[in-house]
This record gives structure tokens, C-alpha cells and sequence, in this order.
């Protein structure tokens, strides 16, 4: 018996225990807890399941279990190039019932299959210093970057595409919010091991990573650039914010 029956049969033996073996009179207080979908094991909405099949919490049926037809069990020990599914397991083989959403490239961490090219910001400004060091080499902190450069933009109404496509990336299982823009540390980790990645890119039908400058969400100390990969050099370097460059989004998981 799965552990998602044994919660349900437990909550369904506590009511009914309640209800009929042991009922109190209406002036007693009860100290029992009842349960709640989240306590069950529903956790999901309809929208995090994608296209999954669902079971839907009798309590509320907002809330959801999303089903697979493989095991579900989570990603432990994940490797590099391991592909990551839509209900976070992870393999290193293609599993057709499942649906891939990126390419591990780190421990718990991996790159969305595809990218696009944005302008990091439609005007120029100095970009808040968000992080404790400006030596951007050691700045693995991309998700607390996006967030915080995300907070900064809707606060003073600046047009930010770079940061507003990787924040709101999504895809079946995931939702906005979950994905961000790498910071230095974690683009040069995949773009040093992009040969392995573009080989597990392909076969699942992804975009390689290409030959390009990739927006960091690092911080830059000079009025009107931002952080980018340099792949010529393999290098941080920094452009103008009206100028493109890749956006390849990052979830951790």
C-alpha cells in the first residue's frame, strides 16, 4: 500500500472513529485535528501537473496529486547530464510516458531546454548591488539574484525582459517563479560541460546551448551594463543593458 492510501485510510479510519465509535456531546471539547489535503499528501494544483494524470483531494478539490504511470520518487542522487522530468524525477535514459523539462548540469540544479535572446532592460540605470562581494566569480546565487533584480524592476516600473522571461519561465510542472537566470558561477558550470549537455539536449528534442553571450544575474558595478558570459574567453565580462543576449533559465529542484 502506497504511502499517499495508508494517509488517506488513516484520515478515513480517524472520521469515522470520531463520528460513530466515540461520539462527544455538542458542550465537550474535541482535541482531535482534522485533517487537510496538505496532511494527506494533496499538494499539487491541476496546473502544476501538466499533463498528468490527477487525483483530486475530496476536502478541496483544487488541490491534487499529480500521477505517473513511472515512479515518482524524487531526484536524490542526480549526475551530470541527467535529464529531469516534469515530475522532478531525473534519468539518465529517455523516458517516453515522462515529460523532460531540462538538463541537469549540477547537483539539484538544471537548464531549461530551450533559450531566447532579450535586452536586459529597455533604459539604463545602475544595477543594485545585491550581492555581499563584487568578485561575480563567486556568486553561485542566480534564483536570490533573479528574485531580488525582479522586486527592483516592478518597484520602479523599469522594463526588464532578461529577467522577466527567466522569472516567468514555466513549463509542465513547474510554474512562474521557479526558474531564474544562473548567476556566474553556475553558467560557467554549464558552459564548460555544454559538449555532454547539447548531447542530452538533442535527444530530447531541446535547443543546444550556442556559441553566445549568456546574461548572468551577478552584479555589475558599472552604470548601464550588466553581467554576461563571455564564451570567446570564457570570461565574465559585461554589455550595455540595451544590448541582447542569451537567457537560458535555471530551476532548483
Amino acid at each position: 500500500m502506497n504511502l499517499l492510501l495508508k494517509r488517506i485510510l488513516g484520515a478515513s479510519l480517524t472520521l469515522s472513529a470520531f463520528s460513530f465509535v466515540n461520539p462527544t456531546p455538542a458542550n465537550a471539547q474535541s482535541c482531535a485535528v482534522a485533517p487537510t489535503c496538505e496532511s494527506l499528501g494533496y499538494t499539487k494544483s491541476e496546473s502544476d501537473c501538466g499533463s498528468q494524470d490527477i487525483l483530486r483531494c475530496p476536502l478541496d478539490t483544487s488541490k491534487v496529486v499529480c500521477l505517473s504511470s513511472q515512479s515518482s520518487e524524487k531526484c536524490e542522487n542526480p549526475a551530470m547530464g541527467d535529464i529531469l522530468y516534469s515530475d522532478m524525477s531525473c534519468s539518465s535514459e529517455v523516458i517516453s510516458e515522462k515529460t523532460p523539462i531540462g538538463i541537469i548540469f549540477s547537483s539539484h540544479k538544471a537548464i531549461a531546454l530551450s533559450s531566447e535572446e532579450k535586452k536586459w532592460s529597455q533604459e539604463e540605470f545602475y544595477m543594485p548591488k545585491i550581492i555581499d562581494t563584487e568578485d561575480i566569480d563567486s556568486d553561485c546565487f542566480g534564483e536570490r539574484n533573479t528574485l531580488l533584480f525582479m522586486e527592483f524592476c516592478q518597484g520602479n516600473d523599469i522594463s526588464c525582459p532578461a529577467i522577466e522571461y527567466a522569472y516567468n519561465y514555466k513549463t509542465p510542472g513547474t510554474k512562474a517563479g521557479d526558474w531564474y537566470i544562473p548567476a556566474m558561477v553556475e553558467i560557467a558550470k554549464f558552459m564548460d560541460s555544454r559538449s555532454l549537455l547539447n548531447q542530452k539536449l538533442s535527444l530530447v528534442g531541446g535547443e543546444k546551448i550556442p556559441n553566445a553571450y549568456h546574461f548572468s544575474s551577478s552584479y555589475c558595478q558599472f552604470y548601464g551594463y550588466a553581467s554576461v558570459y563571455n564564451y570567446r574567453d570564457d570570461y565574465n565580462d559585461a554589455i550595455n543593458v540595451g544590448s541582447s543576449a542569451r537567457v537560458r533559465p535555471v530551476i532548483k529542484f
